[in-house]
């Protein structure tokens, strides 16, 4: 008698989906639909971050090394020949596709060091990491943006400052986090619009989450929670820019950017679905109004 996990069904149900989703080609029901399967199934994470990661290091090898002309010619042909089907349904052959590609930089660079996680640098010359840990650092912001922004919808739900100031029960930003409203707001200027402001719970981590929409569909999230015994400091994360001396570290979970950086106490980020300059921009504005304003709580 055989077993069916239903589980593992859907499961590759979603998997088909994840290079259009690596790629920002998916309709925007289809990549939430992606979203909320992604904040329940560890595995489906994990499988996605290392196509992920996959990806980055065969864009960067091609980048920085020319292959033979006629060998992209046949790789190209090949492409052609084998799609639709071809990244999505078979991730064995994407690998020897990558894994060929790959090959050609070794030898042109030399050997490339698979055993060192560490930083490298991007086609505009601003640094990543493929660091597993610094990853979970940032998908702590990830998550809560994610369940509670996008899939509960929060973006569209409108709270004047007065409302969040009187609101008393567990989701009120309370004494300590309600003046962050209106200094955001002043950071951000017009071009943003503070949608709301609240706590919330998600993945059994306590959030204070602040959501606000842009112009041409951009939607934000402030998203604040207390350390854990975590620190970017401790994983090895290479920060990508320094605003007024805080560090921000920088990350990409499909179509939605995600930059983080540290108090003594907490952890912070900014996740959008803008740009990485415009997300990263954003987060260098915000980053030491927010950093100052926890650094009064810790005191």
């Amino acid at each position: 008698m055989n077993v069916v996990n239903f589980n593992e069904r859907a499961c590759e149900k979603y998997r088909r989906y994840f290079d259009a989703f690596l790629d920002n080609e998916l309709l925007v029901e289809t990549n939430q639909d992606v979203l909320q399967h992604l904040n329940s199934c560890t595995e489906c994470t994990r499988i996605l971050e290392g196509r992920a990661r996959t990806k980055q290091l065969v864009r960067h090898a091609v980048t920085t090394e020319q292959a033979p002309p006629e060998f992209v010619a046949a790789l190209r042909s090949r492409l052609r020949t084998e799609r639709p089907g071809f990244f999505a349904s078979n991730t064995a052959r994407w690998t020897m596709a990558a894994a060929a590609v790959l090959l050609l930089a070794i030898v042109g660079l030399g050997g490339l060091q698979w055993g060192r996680i560490g930083p490298f640098a991007g086609d505009d010359g601003v640094f990543q990491t493929v660091s597993a840990r610094v990853q979970d650092l940032l998908r702590v912001g990830l998550v809560d943006h994610v369940h509670c922004t996008i899939v509960l919808q929060r973006w569209k739900q409108f709270f004047s400052f007065e409302e969040m100031k009187a609101e008393t029960g567990p989701q009120a930003l309370g004494a300590e986090f309600i003046d962050l409203i209106p200094a955001v707001e002043a950071k951000l200027g017009p071009d943003y619009k503070l949608v709301q402001g609240h706590r919330c719970v998600a993945n059994h981590r306590q959030y204070v989450h602040l959501i606000l929409t842009g112009k041409k569909g951009a939607i934000l999230s402030l998203v604040i929670t207390e350390k854990d015994n975590e620190s970017f400091k401790q994983a090895d994360a290479v920060a990508v820019m320094k605003a007024s001396g805080i560090p921000i570290y920088l990350d990409r979970q499909g179509i939605l950017e995600i930059a983080g950086f540290e108090s003594d106490k907490y952890l912070a980020y900014i996740v959008s679905n803008l740009d990485r300059d415009a997300n990263l921009n954003l987060a260098s504005l915000m980053a030491p109004t927010v950093y100052n304003h926890l650094h009064k709580l810790e005191l």
